[in-house]
Order: C-alpha cells, then structure tokens, then sequence
C-alpha cells in the first residue's frame, strides 16, 4: 500500500491518536461491541469479526442502492 510505517508508528504513540483510540472504545461498549475488529452499517447494523466482511460488504452495498 505504500504506507510510510515509520511515520504510522511515530504518530500512534500521540496523545490525540490515544485520545481518539480510548473515545472509540468507549464507543463501542456503549453501543454492545465487545471485540476487533466490529464494524458498524448504517447506524446500527453490527458486525463483528473479519468473517463477516462480505457481509458488511453486502450490506453496503445494499444501502448504495437505496435499500
């Protein structure tokens, strides 16, 4: 992907960058997830795990088309 890693790691160690990763975990005990990687469709449709990737995708790809 041509990603520069330093730099990644350099700037996950900030204090913004930790903010934001505690603000999103509390997030997402609020909302039920308890695990990586869960992800969130539309509001509130929850996946969890990267088995469910397809789907997400699927589900995406739903709302795309209106539905």
């Amino acid at each position: 992907a041509e990603l520069d890693g330093a730099a990644i790691r350099a700037a996950s160690t900030t204090d913004v960058v930790k903010a934001r990763l505690r603000a999103n975990t509390d997030e997402l005990i609020a909302r039920g997830g308890y695990g990586s990687p869960t992800m969130f469709v539309d509001g509130g449709d929850m996946y969890f795990g990267n088995d469910q990737l397809p789907l997400v995708r699927q589900r995406i790809e739903k709302q795309r088309r209106g539905g």
